[in-house]
């Protein structure tokens, strides 16, 4: 593996400010990680929800936390093609127990209901590209029995060959939760929206000045353009109504969910009927152990032009639609470049086998079309708590695939 003089650098002073920091912190975890992948590529499940890591035979992972009384840190970097890369790095400065301040390279801070080690993925953020540059303020309110989680972040796409100036991201969220005796209710409300910057075709500059954002943030329309009937949202939104339905029985916890994806105001009254993620969740806690079953639609949002006429993560401005470094920001199941309608069935679990070995399996099929099962089998066993080792089988739909990995904990 070859290294640029600039990367290692780079790393070198990464380093140097890591160690001095972990003398002085509190709580710290320090873990690396080390993977051999299969040299045949397009395994589904080793591209997506990957991180937005695209992998070659071999890959390693440096991970450094540290906890202070007022503050988190978190570093993430790996080396692939001879190069150091930031993943999901941040500081998250905590002003009280339910309200901080987090800025650097992360994913989300909303919808904490939602498995994202076992799902197919989360319809707004999931983990199938890299962390997006944002800074985020989120907080929570108590009123009687209901519980208030809200919260607002600005972000930053990519520089690409089609964003000669990357396009902003505004996020918000609020959430209402509800628990009485063994059972918890939730409902929110996730807002997106992709705008300004510069494109590299006749549209040119977007507006970016502070009076767009808050036409932004509200969703108002832009100017009328020359050949439309009426003027559209200024920029690219995106949203999500979330509710879902949690009960304890016994030694288990049900979880059932829906993720329901708009597009415009239409599918915000859920004119676009079913489209969305729909999923169940069970834990069972004597066992260690978690099935999710999901069921993920979208061939509602074209079905009444030009009333219903949405298409979730594409754009006729923003080409490259919902997507960050080439990798879709939210589930990968769905076509970021063209409208394809899809729909999914999706298998999770996970859990203990014995005190040493655990395992995960994740199984995916679209079923509108001709399409094979798409599956990651992986089981992992733990030496003395400190070294971990993994092998997982996987597919695609010719090859199957084997990787080997190792973690150790060093601190």
């Amino acid at each position: 593996m070859k290294f640029h003089t600039n990367n290692v650098f780079k790393l070198s002073l990464l380093i140097t400010v890591l160690s001095t920091q972990f003398l002085l912190s509190q709580t710290r975890k320090i873990e690396l990680k080390v993977q051999s992948y299969p040299e045949i590529a397009d395994f589904w499940w080793l591209e997506k929800n990957n991180y937005g890591i695209m992998p070659n035979s071999f890959f390693s992972e440096f991970n450094f936390k540290l906890k202070k009384s007022n503050a988190d840190y978190k570093v993430d970097f790996y080396l692939h093609d001879g190069n150091a890369y930031l993943s999901e790095s941040f500081i998250k400065y905590n002003f009280t127990d339910n309200t901080f301040l987090r800025f650097g390279k992360y994913y989300k801070d909303f919808s904490k209901y939602f498995n994202d080690d076992i799902s197919s993925g989360h319809l707004l953020v999931s983990n199938n590209a890299k962390p997006m540059k944002k800074i985020g303020f989120v907080s929570s309110k108590k009123i009687r029995k209901a519980h208030f989680d809200f919260g607002i972040a600005h972000g930053v796409f990519d520089k690409n060959n089609l964003y000669i100036k990357p396009p902003l991201l505004h996020e918000k969220f609020i959430n209402m939760n509800i628990k009485k005796n063994d059972y918890t209710i939730g409902i929110g409300l996730i807002h997106e929206a992709m705008w300004g910057g510069t494109i590299d075709s006749e549209d040119g500059q977007q507006q970016s000045k502070f009076k767009d954002f808050l036409k932004i943030f509200i969703s108002a329309d832009g100017p009328l353009l020359e050949g439309d009937s009426h003027a559209n949202s200024l920029g690219n939104h995106l949203g999500v109504w979330e509710f879902f339905l949690e009960k304890r029985i016994g030694i288990k916890n049900i979880r059932f969910y829906h993720q329901h994806i708009f597009e415009d105001t239409s599918g915000l009254r859920f004119a676009n009927k079913f489209d969305g993620l729909w999923g169940v969740e069970i834990e069972n806690f004597l066992s260690k152990s978690t099935l999710l079953l999901e069921y993920l639609e979208t061939t509602y949002q074209n079905i009444d032009p030009p009333y219903v006429d949405e298409a979730y993560y594409n754009h006729w401005i923003y080409d490259y639609g919902w997507s960050y470094k080439g990798q879709n920001i939210g589930n990968p199941f769905i076509n970021s470049l063209e409208v394809v309608p899809i729909q999914v069935f999706h298998i999770g679990s996970e859990g203990v086998i014995g005190s040493n070995y655990y395992y995960k399996i994740m199984l995916s099929k679209n079923v509108n079309k001709h399409d094979y099962i798409k599956y990651k089998i992986q089981l992992n066993k733990k030496i003395k708590n400190t070294l971990d080792i993994n092998v997982a089988v996987l597919n695609n739909q010719n090859n199957v695939g084997i990787t080997f990995g190792l973690s150790w904990k060093l601190k």
